[in-house]
Formats: structure tokens, C-alpha cells, sequence
């Protein structure tokens, strides 16, 4: 490590409290989420006792210090209910998974606080602070920001190869091998694998257009004071050079899914793109679909060279299934004890999407929590902000939130990549379509329907029209 890896991972909690100190909570929370997660480096500090210090406790860290030191009486507002169950199961599943197999109290309370600060406080800081239509398009525009920043350092990288991290921290926190791609190389500037920073470029391409087309910000991108649609050409030019097909594919499905959805006016492609991870994770953990079918349909789309790299994680899915199915309801727990190995002891199993990870270390108990936690806000969200609506600046923003969740989950059957934003999202629609109800006039959904950005557009949900 270089020494700036120390100043930086030491020094961001401080640099979190100034972000507070000089900008209004909520952007300031915007910040520290999006700025931690594309600059400090693939860190890992581990202490006696307490949980290791990462990057992604730093984010938690930093928040919720940030919060308590310069905005306290928020914490206040909070209020516990149906909604959060979800996230109280999946922080509380390890603990489950670890006196289930005997590895005791101490062990399970270790991996709550984990559990906590890499899932937890990030959702629970999105209750807070993003729980209005207006927040979301803030965290939008951060997310967006965040992409259009890293996209310049990102071409660097595909001339150059993967040297960021390298150069300023050290090490490269990955195999290196992996970074060639199609000839090319596939950048990851801070993120730990390449396929990390295309989902993030992904995430903030399809927030960046639906900010332009829905007339969220039209004209000028806030904080880089550019213009929005040379912004968005510039930033799908760049995600396209990331290499990564999956991403584009999941970006092209995002984006179909939302404009079908305003066009018909009624949300079912959306539903379809939350019943898809759920109909998947069913069959493959039953052992009901071997999965070879997916393989095929691969092979004669993108040849068989390519599909390769599916077929391996299909297979290692299957044989990662059996062996959860062992303990069925929460896990082997943590340690690759629900990896597989020969008679050797020698791990012949190589988990890479992260429901099966889910499965295989904190069972259905633990998965069926991570599901709830991505999918039940976005489904309820379309319950009281219709389709017809999404073509509202207001709620633009929110939904389109909304789909890049399903489209989180869909990423998850194959890849286990985290992104902390994604808590705050989820975080904040759970706030949104927990808040009390409202009745709204005809004429005011007349308003909301064609754009009206007057005082009547609610930050509380609809549910029925007089």
C-alpha cells in the first residue's frame, strides 16, 4: 500500500464531516456515498474485535458520524415498520446461519455487524434523507454525476490498461488477467473488478437519460455546469468502450422496460423484470431447471466461445444449489463452508452470482430477506405512482430508480456486484411508499400527469382519485 491509502481510507470521515458542514445533509449524504464508492481504494484494515475497516464500512462510517455530528435530530423522525422487515431479516440472517452450525453467539453478532454496516446503514440512511420524490432526483443526479466523472479516467484506463489503482494505492485488487477483454482492456479504476465499474457506468447512463428525456434536467447537468445531452451521448460512448455486454444488455432491458411502461401506462413489462429473478432463483434452487436451456440460448446469440463463461457458472451454480439444499433454511453460514470441495479438500466450486452466495451461506431465510429488500419498495412504489405518472419530472427520478432495482437483482443471479447507491435507493423508496396517504382530485392528477411541477405535486403517494 501506498500512503495515501492510509490518508484516505483514515482521513474520509473527516472529509465526510466537511461535505456536512458545507453542504445540506441530504446532498451531503449524496456525496459521501457516491464520491466513497468511485475513489477510495479496495482497502481492508483488520482489527481485533471490531469489524475489519473497509471501504464499505468506511461509507457507513462516514454517514452515519456525519449525520449524528451535524444533522442529529433527523434520527428522531425515523419510525420502524412493515417495510423495514426485509432489511431487519437480512442483517439479522447471519446470526442464524451461525449458531445453526455451531460456530456460536459470538461468530453470529460479529457477522451482524457486517451485515449492518455494508447493507444496513446505508438503507437506513436512505430512510432518512430520501424519502421524498424531490431527494430521489438528487440522488439521480449524484449518481449520474458520479458516472460522467469516473468516464474520462475510465477511457485512460481502456487505453492503458487498468493502472489507477496501481498508481495511486498500490495493487491491483484483482486478477489482472481478467482486465483483457475483446482485444482491449476493460477498466476498473477503483471499483475491484472491471464488471463492477461497467454496472455502475450502466446504472448512471440509464439514470443520466431518463434525467434528460423526462426533463429532469434538460438543459445543464448541476454541479459540472455541462450540457446534458452532449453529457449523456459521452457517457453511453463510454459504457459501450467498457466491454461489457452484460451491462449494456441489462441497460437496454432497463430502458425498455421504463418506456414501455409510460407508453402502455400500466407497469406489467415492470412487473415482468421483478418476476424474473424470482422465478429463476426458484427453479435453480429447486433443481426444477438445469439451466441448460440459458446456455443454448447464449451459444446461438453470442457463439460458443463466449458462452463459455456462462456455461461454467451454470455449472457451478447447480452443484452449489445441491449443496445448500443440505441446509436448506439458513445456510452453511460464513468461511466457504457452502463451497464445494473434491475428496481432497481442495475447492472445486466458483460462486459468482450472488444469490447463490446468498443461499449457500444464509439459506432462504437469508435470501428471501436480500429479494424483499431490492424488489418489495420498487413493487409498491408502481402500486401508488402508476406508470401514466413516470413521464413527471418529479417522479421520473423515483422510478426510474424503481427499475434499476429489478435491474440490480436480475445482475445479482450471475454476478455479485454491491453498490451502496442502490441501499440509499431502496432506502428511500421504502420511506416513499410508506408514508401516509393522500387523496388527490382529478384535476391535480390532470397536473401530474402532463408534467405540472406546481405546489400540488405530492412527496406523499396517491391512492385514489376524487
Amino acid at each position: 500500500m501506498t500512503p495515501l491509502t492510509y490518508v484516505v481510507m483514515y482521513g474520509f470521515v473527516p472529509f465526510a464531516l466537511w461535505l456536512f458542514g458545507k453542504y445540506p445533509p441530504r446532498v451531503a449524504v449524496a456525496a459521501v456515498f457516491v464520491v466513497g464508492w468511485c475513489f477510495l481504494p479496495q482497502a481492508e484494515f483488520i482489527f481485533p474485535v471490531i469489524p475489519d475497516y473497509t471501504k464499505v464500512s468506511a461509507l457507513g462510517i462516514a454517514a452515519i458520524w456525519g449525520v449524528y455530528a451535524k444533522d442529529p435530530k433527523i434520527l428522531s423522525t425515523f419510525k420502524f415498520g412493515a417495510i423495514d422487515l426485509p432489511m431487519a431479516a437480512w442483517c439479522v440472517a447471519p446470526f442464524f446461519s451461525s449458531v445453526t452450525n455451531d460456530l456460536g453467539a459470538w461468530d453470529g453478532f460479529s457477522a451482524i455487524l457486517q451485515q449492518v454496516f455494508e447493507w444496513g446503514i446505508p438503507y437506513f440512511v436512505g430512510r432518512l434523507y430520501f424519502g421524498e420524490l424531490e431527494a430521489m432526483k438528487i440522488l439521480g443526479i449524484a449518481m449520474f454525476v458520479g458516472a460522467l466523472v469516473l468516464a474520462p479516467l475510465a477511457l485512460i484506463e481502456i487505453v492503458i490498461s487498468p493502472q489507477l489503482h496501481i498508481i495511486l494505492y498500490g495493487w491491483y485488487p484483482h486478477d489482472f488477467s481478467q482486465t483483457k477483454r475483446g482485444g482491449g482492456y476493460r477498466p476498473s479504476i477503483f471499483m475491484h473488478h472491471g464488471l463492477e465499474l461497467a454496472i455502475w457506468m450502466m446504472a448512471g447512463l440509464f439514470l443520466g437519460w431518463q434525467l434528460f428525456l423526462q426533463k429532469v434536467i434538460p438543459k445543464m447537468v448541476p454541479i459540472l455546469k455541462v450540457p446534458t445531452f452532449p453529457a449523456v451521448l459521452f457517457l453511453t460512448f463510454v459504457t459501450v468502450a467498457c466491454r461489457s455486454s452484460g451491462a449494456l444488455m441489462l441497460f437496454f432491458f432497463a430502458m425498455g422496460v421504463f418506456m414501455a411502461s409510460k407508453i402502455m401506462r400500466f407497469a406489467l413489462p415492470f412487473y415482468v423484470l421483478l418476476a424474473i429473478p424470482v422465478i429463476y432463483m426458484n427453479l435453480r434452487a429447486t433443481g426444477a431447471w438445469d439451466g441448460q436451456s440459458f446456455v443454448d440460448a447464449a451459444e446461438r446469440a453470442v457463439g460458443a466461445e463466449r458462452s463459455e463463461s456462462l456455461a461454467y457458472r451454470i455449472h457451478n451454480e447447480t452443484i452449489l444449489a445441491e449443496k445448500a439444499g443440505q441446509r436448506r433454511m439458513f445456510g452453511w453460514s460464513g468461511y466457504r463452508r457452502s463451497f464445494v470441495t473434491n475428496d481432497e479438500g481442495e475447492y472445486i466450486s466458483v460462486p459468482d452470482g450472488m444469490w447463490i452466495l446468498t443461499f449457500g451461506k444464509n439459506g432462504l431465510f437469508g435470501l428471501t430477506a436480500l429479494t424483499a429488500t431490492l424488489l418489495l419498495a420498487p413493487f409498491l412504489f408502481t402500486l401508488k405512482w402508476p406508470a401514466k405518472t413516470w413521464g413527471d419530472p418529479l417522479v421520473a427520478p423515483a422510478a426510474a430508480f424503481a427499475v434499476i432495482l429489478g435491474v440490480t437483482m436480475i445482475d445479482d443471479l450471475l454476478n455479485a456486484m454491491y453498490n451502496p447507491v442502490m441501499m440509499l435507493a431502496a432506502g428511500g423508496l421504502s420511506s416513499l411508499v410508506s408514508r401516509p396517504q393522500r387523496v388527490m382530485s382529478s384535476a391535480d392528477l390532470a397536473r401530474l400527469e402532463v408534467g405540472g411541477t406546481g405546489p400540488i405535486l405530492p412527496t406523499l403517494p396517491v391512492t385514489r382519485v376524487i
